[in-house]
């Protein structure tokens, strides 16, 4: 939880939020305490928070969420050894046949691009509704 603040702003920078309310220290605190082999970041030389990746498992499947890199270390394969990391975790996990899927937003053909780089194929049958905070 001391990462919470960088952590946060990494997402932020990397729009994978929209407000830093989208992350409270609560939901990660949650996350920790159940996933903690599954909530992986990378660090610099200084210990600042450069990239994060988030597994999880709905009881059926695994996900990846919240791959987000710096932007000054872009293209250093950061994001491909965070993944790789958290698609062997969850197989450690969930076992080497696991379903593992993950949300990328629409356009964003970097991260298309590397999860198909890593053998990942798209689904496009698939519209995510939500239901917001009540």
């Amino acid at each position: 939880m001391k990462d919470y603040e960088q952590v946060v702003s990494l997402w932020l920078e990397c729009k994978l939020i929209n407000s830093k309310g989208s992350a409270t220290r609560r939901q990660l605190l949650q996350k920790i305490r159940r996933d903690r082999d599954l909530f992986l970041v990378c660090e610099d030389e200084e210990k600042e928070i450069i990239g994060t990746v988030m597994g999880s498992w709905d009881g059926w499947r695994a996900w990846i969420y919240k791959v987000a890199v710096a932007e000054n270390f872009r293209n250093e394969g950061i994001a491909t050894k965070l993944l790789d990391a958290v698609v062997r975790q969850l197989r450690k996990r969930f076992g080497r046949n696991v379903i593992i899927r993950a949300y990328i937003e629409r356009g964003n053909e970097a991260s298309l691009s590397l999860f198909r780089k890593l053998g990942f194929e798209t689904i496009n049958e698939f519209v995510i509704v939500t239901l917001g905070r009540q």
